[in-house]
């Protein structure tokens, strides 16, 4: 069979498909390039066999995808540490000042916007919010994710306020944060499950050692250096530890309280 693999486009992921691309395998592989809604979209749809879900879409898949077990060094995952650097909130005005706001929302986000929900909730006490699509400069707040955020790392004009959601999570909470972990379909053959762990573990090691080739495509593109792009690397941990599993654990919690409490809200 061919192994159907969803595939983040973006800087964060770039460790992980390094080898898979470039060496083959056993098992012939073929790429979604999806951007996180998308490949949460496409993982409900079937229409991919494994690939790094964003957090919240594994919750709703568990009938037909579980996590991939990788080893005693922990399964596969895509989390922040300290900061994010790329999940930014910019803002019009101070982040307490949100209630009835209108907020812009990129299309490519999938958990990004549930955690920005948590936070404006629990963390800084907003009432809900107008979520919209992306216009600024008529948003008076909004998000973006990826490399998109990378991009306007060093602020956006009129908006003076900028969050890293990753960072406000962390000083928070003092936890990482996850925004995806890898899945596969429930029926994998555990061989090829074996395979995959095999190949994405060489890929990440590959890719740290060859590092300014792996992330040179991205140079120009984000207007980085290579010392920028392995710091902005060195920022997450590809691997689940017990701090991943407690910061799902909390997450999974104050976002159900945060749905529950907008279901209400809406039926008042």
């Amino acid at each position: 069979m061919t192994l159907r693999v969803g595939k983040i486009p973006y800087l964060n992921s770039v460790l992980f498909y390094y080898l898979l691309e470039r060496d083959k395998g056993a098992t012939p592989i073929t790429f979604e390039p999806l951007v996180p809604r998308a490949l949460s979209s496409a993982a409900r749809e079937n229409a991919i066999d494994c690939g790094p879900v964003p957090l919240v879409a594994c919750w709703d898949l568990e009938d037909s995808y579980e996590p991939l077990v990788a080893d005693e060094r922990g399964d596969f995952c895509i989390s922040t540490l300290e900061k994010a650097r790329s999940i930014l909130l910019f803002s019009k005005k101070p982040f307490e000042s949100l209630g009835r706001a209108s907020i812009g929302v990129t299309n490519e986000t999938s958990t990004s916007v549930r955690l920005l929900k948590v936070l404006l909730d629990h963390y800084w006490g907003v009432g809900p919010p107008r979520y919209t699509h992306l216009d600024w400069p008529n948003n008076d707040a909004f998000l973006l994710i990826g490399d998109e955020a990378l991009i306007h790392r060093n602020g956006v004009k009129g908006y003076p306020h900028t969050a890293d959601l990753g960072e406000v999570w962390h000083r928070w909470t003092g936890l990482p944060f996850v925004f995806a972990r890898w899945v596969v379909r429930n029926d994998l053959a555990p061989g090829l499950r074996r395979e995959l762990v095999e190949r994405i573990d060489a890929s990440i090691e590959a890719g740290w050692k060859e590092f300014d080739e792996v992330v040179d495509g991205k140079a120009h593109e984000l207007s980085m250096t290579m010392a920028e792009m392995r710091e902005y690397l060195e920022g997450f941990r590809f691997r689940m530890t017990n701090d991943e599993y407690e910061a799902i654990t909390r997450f999974h919690q104050l976002d159900g309280a945060t749905q529950a409490g907008s279901a209400a809200a809406a039926n008042q």
